[in-house]
């Protein structure tokens, strides 16, 4: 059995003293996107404060974090009626909470990303929690066809989401009492 210490593995830590004892642990982020096509979506009739929300998504068949979109056609109160509202909403969750990073986009009539808004830090969503953006895009800009953002009538988001699953990788070494924790 080796007893020589061994710094943690990121390069940035093996600069500095070297410890008898340490551990490292990696949050498991996972990486995935969700598209979503309302057809006919100058004919929606919600009205402010009113939502449609997309099918269930996840990132993939075995992932237990079930996420929706959530979209205010006519804002969701006084202050943004005249924008879209976007939401990330978080469905079902194992855990107690889970911390997202997102960034919301409408796709216009090439397929490219438009109006990209994204959140600037890693949100605490619990189940039931959602997060977003009240004022995503003026109703009059988006409605307008000359900015080609609703081919055919149809609205397309794109979210793409970084997620910390609630997995954690965790390796521990001690020496000097003459055993090792992996």
């Amino acid at each position: 059995m080796s007893r020589v210490p061994s710094p943690p593995p990121p390069a940035e830590m093996s600069s500095g003293p070297v410890a008898e004892s340490w551990c490292y642990t990696q949050i498991k982020v996972v990486k995935f996107s969700y598209m979503w096509t309302i057809n006919n979506f100058s004919f929606c009739r919600e009205e402010m404060g009113e939502v449609i929300k997309s099918s269930t998504f996840s990132s993939g068949a075995n992932d237990k974090l079930k996420w929706c979109l959530r979209v205010n056609p006519k804002g969701l109160d006084e202050e943004s009626k005249d924008y879209l509202s976007l939401y990330l909403l978080l469905v079902s969750c194992p855990k107690a909470e889970v911390r997202a990073k997102f960034k919301f986009s409408i796709l216009n009539a090439k397929g490219e990303e438009t109006k990209a808004m994204e959140s600037q830090r890693a949100y605490r969503f619990v189940q039931g929690k959602d997060w977003g953006f009240k004022k995503f895009i003026r109703r009059d800009f988006l409605l307008d066809e000359a900015n080609g953002l609703l081919p055919d009538d149809k609205l397309t988001c794109l979210v793409k989401l970084n997620d910390s699953a609630p997995e954690m990788k965790l390796s521990c070494r001690t020496w000097g009492s003459g055993f090792i924790l992996h």
